[in-house]
C-alpha cells in the first residue's frame, strides 16, 4: 500500500485526535470521568510545551510576540486538523473563532464535554515553550460549540512581565 503526502497527513491528523479520545475514554472507562479530565489537561500541558520547544528549535528560533506565537498557534491547528479557524489581532489581543474542527467533533459524537479547558491550558504551554517568563498570557475559552454556541472562541491576552 502506498501512500501520496496529503493521505498520509490526513491519516495522521485522524489517528492523532482519535488516539487522544481513546485515551481520555480508557481513563474515564477505569477511573472516572473527573480523573480523566484532571489527566487529559496535564498531558495537554506537558505536550504543548514540548511541542513549542520543537517549533522553538526547528521554526522560530528567536520569538517575538505576538507573530512567532500566531505562527505556533497555525502549526497546531493544522496538526490538529482544525481547519474553520479564524485568527483577528485586535489590540493587544488575539481572539480566535473555530467552526470546523476534529477534536470538537469527537467529543461531540462522544458526549462527554468539552475541550475549553485543555485549549486554555494548550495556549499556555505553548506560550511558556516560546517565551519563557517575558511573556504571560491570559486565556479565556469565551464561546463553545459543544455547549450551543455558533463557533468556539478563544481570546488571548499577552502581557510581557
Amino acid at each position: 500500500m502506498e501512500f501520496n503526502d496529503k493521505e498520509i497527513i490526513d491519516l495522521l491528523q485522524y489517528s492523532f485526535v482519535r488516539m487522544d479520545g481513546a485515551w481520555f475514554l480508557g481513563l474515564a472507562k477505569k477511573y472516572g470521568i473527573e480523573t480523566a479530565w484532571e489527566m487529559d489537561v496535564e498531558a495537554w500541558k506537558q505536550f504543548s510545551y514540548v511541542f513549542g520547544r520543537r517549533l522553538q528549535k526547528t521554526h522560530i528560533p528567536e520569538p517575538v510576540w505576538p507573530q512567532s506565537f500566531l505562527d505556533a498557534m497555525h502549526a497546531l491547528s493544522r496538526v490538529l486538523k482544525i481547519e474553520g479557524r479564524d485568527v483577528t489581532l485586535e489590540g493587544d489581543k488575539i481572539i480566535v473563532r473555530v467552526t470546523e474542527c476534529e477534536t470538537q467533533k469527537a467529543i461531540a459524537k462522544a458526549g462527554i464535554a468539552d475541550c475549553g479547558i485543555v485549549t486554555v491550558e494548550t495556549y499556555q504551554g505553548i506560550a511558556r515553550a516560546l517565551f519563557g517568563d517575558s511573556v504571560k498570557i491570559d486565556v479565556q475559552h469565551t464561546k463553545n460549540l459543544n455547549q450551543g454556541a455558533d463557533c468556539c472562541e478563544v481570546v488571548i491576552t499577552g502581557r510581557k512581565d
